[in-house]
């Protein structure tokens, strides 16, 4: 640390919480609540916003969770969360969540938090879901007024920059710069709950390859989460896990600049990039499995950007509105040349492109609800479900392009939320939940983000605060005459 900085005076913070979204709120009431009583102990969450923008992605989030209901997960759930990563997700890890999904749930319900069963964006899809009332900022809304009412201190506009060590190598504190400069918080232990690196263009570059500039954040959130926790992690050994070259991604309407601006109806016209060509299977599965990698596929083509084209028959998706989160309109013309024009296409290449795929179609019956088997034949790429000719006008478009929502890599941590380093033991005093770790793999399996944040951030919290209690006295006092210097 540099002699210029200054340094906090010894405020008996034992537990320091860094991020406030969902993991983070939960690490610190839960960490909270087993410290109650204990004089000289205390909890602090440092957060980079400003109190009316803290809480990450969980601030903007639908926090749509993959649960048949409040206390239970689908028979499969474990096997389908690892199967998305093609088995390099940790059933252990699935395994801890499911067993401590009820007395989770009833906690932070407990706390004022209600659930119900609501539509989803997802218009044809069959798997379940369940809503906290508000979204994600509903949940923050109930932890934080907990937290406070607990006693847990709150440093907003404060960025944490890395771990300070005694000479012995042990844990005592955290370097954060703020209004007031730089200074260290002591801590005997720390919750890293800082989301991923999406937020980082620079470090968004060097893991993922590609054009990062085509990628749009998914709401404000997204910006605050620069991977500071992860990187202060691994510099103090920290093992890396996850897929640190993927990411979630969700495809949205670029002119618009509402939060989570999705174009979730893609099965129900042509997807064709900016050369006027298809690109992809528009109804290779339901809208839930296939979404990412539509996404995926549109910052993949020139300029990063594609044009969802659909006609009049769209009115027969009456669930259609569900899935459009973009306020702005669809561009609509009454022919292929003028939709062309007014898009900025090629004109004869588009006009090729709908006449080919016209004349490829299948004649059947069609069922939005459900993948119906109305496909194409003959053309490449084929449309498996949902091929409706393009030739009803007006014709509608919406440009389409990739949202990044959070990153994949993060940090290895075991069943009880303990950082581990490289070789496989948790680094003392280190814990770590929510979107800083690394579990998923090519496959984002939705209504698990917000999920294993509230469940690991409450037992993140939960075993820093029993494991503190290992702390002697004396070393109490000892930790922090070494951080303050005296």
């Amino acid at each position: 640390m540099s002699n210029a900085a200054s340094t906090a005076s010894a405020s008996g913070d034992d537990i320091v919480v860094i991020g406030s979204g969902i993991a983070g709120l939960s690490a610190a009431v839960s960490a909270a609540e087993e410290l109650a009583g204990e004089p000289g102990r205390s909890v602090t969450v440092v957060d980079r916003a400003d109190p009316a923008q803290a809480g990450g992605n969980s601030k903007w989030t639908s926090a749509y969770l993959r649960l048949e209901d409040i206390y239970e997960v689908a028979d499969s759930f474990v096997d389908d969360v690892v199967a998305f990563s093609g088995g390099r997700t940790s059933s252990s890890y699935v395994e801890t969540l499911v067993r401590h999904l009820p007395e989770t749930m009833e906690w932070i319900q407990g706390h004022g938090a209600r659930f119900r069963r609501f539509p989803t964006y997802f218009v044809n899809s069959s798997r379940p879901r369940l809503q906290p009332v508000g979204g994600g900022e509903g949940l923050l809304n109930v932890l934080r007024p907990a937290a406070e009412r607990l006693g847990v201190r709150f440093r907003y506009r404060c960025t944490a920059q890395r771990l300070v060590r005694d000479r012995a190598g042990r844990l005592t504190g955290v370097v954060v710069t703020g209004d007031d400069g730089e200074q260290t918080v002591p801590a005997a232990a720390v919750v890293i709950a800082s989301g991923g690196f999406e937020g980082d263009p620079e470090t968004l570059a060097a893991e993922l390859g590609g054009d990062v500039d085509r990628l749009i954040p998914i709401a404000p959130g997204v910006t605050f989460n620069k991977g500071e926790g992860i990187r202060m992690a691994v510099e103090a050994g920290a093992r890396r896990a996850g897929q640190w070259d993927g990411f979630h991604a969700e495809p949205v309407d670029p002119r618009s600049p509402d939060p989570e601006a999705l174009v979730m109806v893609f099965p129900y016209g042509i997807l064709v990039n900016r050369d006027g060509e298809r690109f992809i299977d528009e109804g290779r599965g339901t809208v839930d499995e296939t979404y990412e990698s539509t996404a995926r596929a549109v910052w993949a083509q020139p300029g990063g950007i594609a044009y969802l084209i659909t006609d009049q028959q769209f009115d027969a998706v009456t669930d259609r509105r569900r899935g459009i989160l973009t306020s702005v309109k669809p561009v609509v013309a009454g022919t292929v040349t003028e939709l062309a024009a007014a898009l900025g296409l090629p004109e004869q290449r588009l006009a090729r492109t709908v006449a080919e795929y016209n004349d490829a179609v299948v004649d059947g019956p069609f069922d939005w609800r459900k993948p119906d088997g109305r496909h194409t034949q003959g053309i490449e790429p084929p449309k498996t479900n949902w091929a409706l000719r393009v030739d009803q006008p007006p014709l509608l478009a919406y440009p389409v392009a990739c949202a990044v929502v959070f990153t994949f890599g993060g940090l290895d941590t075991d069943d009880s939320a303990r950082v581990l380093g490289g070789d496989s033991a948790p680094i003392p005093r280190l814990y770590a939940a929510g979107e800083c770790t690394g579990i998923y793999h090519d496959k984002y399996p939705g209504g698990t983000s917000v999920l294993r944040g509230m469940i690991f951030g409450r037992i993140a919290g939960q075993t820093a605060a029993r494991e503190l209690g290992t702390f002697p006295a004396e070393r109490q006092a000892e930790r922090t005459a070494e951080v303050t210097g005296g």
